[in-house]
């Protein structure tokens, strides 16, 4: 799948002291919205080459036994060419390709980050293989889809 990005956004990144005992937390919540995004002169953003997303994260991560926890939001927009249907007729695999730039940006500030606080970079390395799902608000609309 075809796809024109927008550059990925920062919210908010938080870096936090946390005991390495603390429990080992890795959630990410990977939600993807039909933005109702307008151009300069306050029109709808033409959609006539694919729907356009806003592919969204909320994060909060601490790794085993590391000494801090990192909590966030970050996005991207995103435009699926040839795409007309609404999120919750994505496919899983799609799912996770529109949203892997945004989950490498959060691997990738980890690291800068870790590597500045305790001098020692820390990668996060979620995979493509790592189990990504739609977060509930999703799963609702696929269950409701998959119902009528």
């Amino acid at each position: 799948m075809k796809t024109n990005k927008g550059e990925v956004t920062v919210q908010s990144f938080h870096y936090d002291v946390e005991s390495p005992a603390a429990d080992v937390k890795s959630d990410l919540q990977i939600s993807i919205e039909h933005p109702d995004l307008k151009n300069e002169k306050g029109d709808p953003l033409d959609e006539s080459e694919g729907k356009i997303f806003q592919v969204v994260i909320p994060f909060e991560i601490h790794p085993e036994k590391a000494p801090f926890k990192v909590s966030g939001l970050i996005g991207q927009v995103v435009q699926l060419i040839g795409f007309q249907g609404s999120p919750e007729d994505l496919e899983p695999k799609q799912v996770e390709k529109i949203s892997r730039p945004v989950v490498e940006y959060i691997e990738t500030l980890t690291y800068q980050v870790t590597a500045v606080a305790i001098n020692r970079g820390v990668s996060l390395n979620f995979t493509a293989h790592s189990n990504v799902e739609p977060n509930e608000a999703m799963k609702d609309l696929q269950n409701k889809k998959n119902k009528k």
